[in-house]
């Protein structure tokens, strides 16, 4: 049943899934929070492996810096429209239990706004951990507790918006043709795919950026500062200052969002790092012991579920001991 599962799953997340495949893979969803945990954490990592894998990603840095640069600016000309979208039924087992639920629904349901404000959809983290979610778009967002967005990422639309409150870790999809923006009480912060954290208050907003680039916009859209990797920007909404400095972004992320990231590991040092996590003895056969992964869960996931991640992403059968 657990591999004609992650079959279906991929075959979603790889938009090949028909109609009654994305019925049936959403019955599956709503069977139990387990599964909405599972497929959050597969949705993720699959996502963290095929960015980071990519052959293109540091093929020409000072190109694609140009090309986002000048995709930003044509973006920043035009004025899309948001149309309306159904409601998502894709999302994490924690985001199930954790999320203000605004209507019955499957798991998600069109907020109302007024009538000039584009549709926007509400997540929100009312626990005291953090929350995972998964976009429609496959974007990864970790709201920490008391955070809150509001978010339009549809297909359909011309850009992708989400308006944050407190603090939250974004790891975007790429889409070259419709940038991700976030907007907080007082920045903006345009991307096209890249991984950061952003905390929104009245007051102070900041920016960490682990991956990729990232332009902060003033409150009133004009640029201030593009962010390179390992950077953190602090503006003050009363002075109107911006401050950059360096950061070492993965630990500064590991910290605040309790996540924990393995880049550039093999199946012997993964297995090595759960038991040292989970205080657990964990056995790993077969796959390609030379071969290299990323892999990236919460530190409140099961070390069942994690493993099982570890098994598709590899190859290996892992066992504990």
């Amino acid at each position: 049943m657990q591999d004609n599962i992650v079959t279906l799953i991929n075959k979603y997340l790889s938009r090949e899934a028909t109609e009654d495949e994305k019925m049936r893979l959403s019955r599956w969803l709503e069977e139990s929070e387990e599964n909405r945990r599972f497929y959050s954490l597969f949705a993720a990592n699959c996502s963290l492996h095929k960015t980071i894998t990519s052959p293109d990603l540091n093929s020409d840095l000072e190109s694609m810096m140009m090309r986002l640069h000048a995709r930003i600016d044509e973006a920043d000309a035009q004025r899309p429209r948001f149309p309306r979208k159904a409601f998502a039924w894709a999302m994490s087992a924690a985001a199930a239990v954790a999320l203000l639920v605004l209507a019955i629904g499957n798991f998600w349901r069109p907020q109302q706004t007024a009538p000039v404000e584009p549709p926007m959809e509400l997540a929100s983290n009312l626990t005291e951990n953090t929350v995972h979610i998964v976009l429609d778009d496959g974007t990864q967002v970790y709201l920490h507790p008391g955070a809150s967005i509001r978010y339009n990422v549809s297909t359909i639309a011309g850009r992708r918006e989400v308006r944050l409150s407190g603090d939250a870790y974004f790891d975007v999809t790429r889409d070259e043709a419709r940038p991700f923006v976030v907007r907080t009480p007082n920045i903006g912060v345009r991307v096209l795919g890249t991984s950061f954290s952003v905390s929104g208050a009245d007051d102070v907003s900041q920016v960490v950026l682990e991956r990729g680039a990232v332009r902060i916009l003033s409150p009133e859209g004009s640029s201030m500062v593009t962010l390179s990797p390992n950077q953190k920007a602090t503006f003050k909404t009363l002075t109107g200052d911006i401050r950059v400095e360096p950061v070492y972004a993965t630990a500064f992320v590991t910290d605040k969002y309790r996540l924990v990231a393995m880049s550039d590991v093999t199946v012997k040092q993964i297995t090595a790092k759960l038991s040292d996590i989970f205080g657990k003895r964990i056995s790993c056969s077969g796959g390609d012991e030379d071969k290299r992964y990323n892999l990236a869960f919460l530190k409140t996931d099961s070390l069942e579920d994690v493993l099982s991640i570890v098994e598709y992403l590899t190859g290996a059968q892992c066992n504990i001991l």
